[in-house]
């Protein structure tokens, strides 16, 4: 790809990103130098992060492009090895940030307690593969506080996914395979920790917004959080029905 032409990338509901070259340009915001101090940080002890390269003539960061492919929802759902494959990532990033303080700002939605940086927007839009394996994690905009139940909630949210009905044995399987392969909180536990990860994002939102976050009003903009009011309650309804299948003899 030439250096001087710019390719918009797909998605992009927060604010988006630009491909140039090898690299991808983002705006920036207050929460941009906690971001780089992580990314910086994670550098030499987390594979399949961006480089932080600095900024360009317009502001923008400028970060490495992550080639691989990205499984949205329109090209399908993931494999049972795909997300065990995001799970065990989790896992290395969770470890190796353990020693990683910061101040802040982070644009994450504020929570209490918390007991780690985490990356908090882990799920397929934001993943790129090389068949079942990840080979690349992008987007940390919105990395912050947080703690590791609640960014396996959000992945069983986007992964599994749980924001629409696949059936409750399916869901179960594919619960598990984010609790074992993570080796912490139980399968029910993460299930249950999905409602309030997704009320979180669901109410910070709008106060986000109105403090003067861009992203968030491009969310506002887009129908949230009024659009994940249905497939939150739908799981809600639906936990039932997977939990009984979580009791179930694994095969």
């Amino acid at each position: 790809m030439s250096e001087d032409v710019e390719e918009r990338l797909p998605g992009g509901n927060v604010g988006g990103a630009v491909r140039v070259g090898d690299t991808v340009r983002r705006q920036t915001g207050p929460w941009t130098p906690a971001v780089h101090a992580l990314l910086e940080f994670l550098a030499t002890r987390l594979p399949h992060i961006p480089t932080v390269l600095g900024f360009d003539d317009r502001g923008r960061e400028v970060l490495t492009y992550l080639p691989g492919q990205v499984i949205t929802a329109e090209v399908g759902m993931l494999t049972g090895a795909q997300i065990a494959s995001m799970v065990r990532w989790t896992r290395a990033l969770h470890t190796a940030v353990a020693d990683f303080t910061h101040p802040g700002p982070w644009r994450f939605f504020p929570m209490s307690p918390t007991t780690l940086i985490g990356h908090n927007d882990i799920a397929p839009y934001n993943v790129c593969f090389e068949g079942d394996e990840l080979v690349g994690v992008f987007d940390w905009d919105l990395a912050g506080p947080t703690t590791p139940l609640f960014e396996l909630a959000f992945l069983a949210w986007n992964a599994v996914p749980l924001w629409r009905d696949i059936g409750a044995d399916l869901a179960a399987a594919r619960l598990r395979v984010i609790a074992q392969t993570y080796g912490g909180p139980s399968a029910r536990e993460i299930l249950h920790a999905v409602p309030p990860r997704i009320h979180l994002m669901l109410d910070g939102i709008p106060v986000a917004a109105a403090a003067g976050d861009p992203g968030m009003a491009n969310l506002l903009a887009a129908g949230e959080p009024g659009r994940s009011r249905g497939p939150i309650n739908g799981l809600i309804a639906r936990i039932p029905a997977i939990e009984a299948s979580l009791l179930k003899p694994s095969r």
